[in-house]
């Protein structure tokens, strides 16, 4: 197979991928309003939770994964803490180092919105044949690997122009 039939065979399921991301998005925060789940939260808060209970998180950490300024996430982390669901820990030996805890109940509200949207999106998956769930599953392994790959490369990218800057 030549490279270019190559690289438009891969053209197809990106297309795929960049088209279902936003989807799931909007999904989720519509079944978060709908629902009053977590309503007083928006996706991009709920975001912040998951990573900040997934990771071991500082702003400008919750800021790159998130894909906003630190200024942003800032405010977010600002309007969690009030709320009681974040704490901000400064970093022994470092206190210029600040990490993002959850509360217990950020941690509560964070699971429980997250698994509702699980038990969601399983139902439909559970309509699927056994072969469509496997084929689903493998193929959302592969697109994990790949997005992990790019979140990498994009890091290491963003280290290096950082070090030319200086």
């Amino acid at each position: 197979m030549s490279q270019s039939t190559k690289e438009h065979d891969a053209t197809h399921p990106a297309q795929l991928a960049l088209r279902l991301f936003p989807r799931i998005n909007r999904w989720a925060q519509t079944r978060i309003e709908r629902r009053e789940l977590g309503a007083d939260l928006s996706l991009r808060q709920l975001s912040a939770l998951y990573i900040i209970r997934n990771e071991s998180a500082t702003l400008g950490e919750v800021a790159r994964r998130l894909m906003v300024t630190p200024a942003v996430v800032t405010g977010l982390i600002d309007r969690l803490e009030k709320r009681g669901y974040v704490r901000r820990v400064n970093e022994p030996g470092d206190r210029r180092r600040i990490h993002l805890a959850l509360t217990d109940e950020g941690r509560a509200r964070s699971v429980e919105v997250e698994n509702s949207l699980v038990a969601d999106i399983a139902n439909r998956i559970s309509e699927l044949s056994t072969r469509e769930i496997e084929a689903l599953e493998r193929g959302l392994e592969i697109l994990d690997r790949v997005v992990g790959e790019l979140e990498s490369e994009h890091a290491v990218h963003r280290t290096s122009a950082a070090n030319n800057r200086r």
